[in-house]
């Protein structure tokens, strides 16, 4: 198991390591990184929207058969798809927007 998580982490780029060392908060946290980044070959910039974005919590909330159905790189896609629909990074509103708490827009 040991020889299994130093291959993992000597797979990962020095960059997506101090990112996973400095982000995650617990070993288990940082390990689920590193396998996914290996597994899926993300960008550091892909890797530290997931670890910001708490995939690791999110991780598996939707089922679907996109593995079976799609290549890796697509049915990965699909999947953080569905995993959570809240979140809404990719609009990169200002800090006035994100301001608003639930209550602005319950008139």
């Amino acid at each position: 198991m040991k020889q299994q998580i130093v291959t993992q982490v000597t797979q990962v780029p020095w960059g997506h390591n101090l990112a996973i060392i400095a982000k995650c908060k617990d070993l288990n946290e940082a390990l689920y990184y590193v396998q996914n980044t290996v597994n899926h070959g993300w960008s550091r910039s892909v890797l530290t929207h997931q670890i910001e974005s708490g995939l690791c919590k999110r991780e598996g909330s939707a089922l679907s058969n996109f593995s079976a159905a799609l290549p890796s790189p697509q049915s990965d896609l699909a999947q953080q798809t569905l995993k959570d629909p809240y979140v809404f990074d990719f609009l990169d509103l200002t800090k006035e927007h994100n301001k608003l708490g639930a209550g602005a827009w319950t008139h």
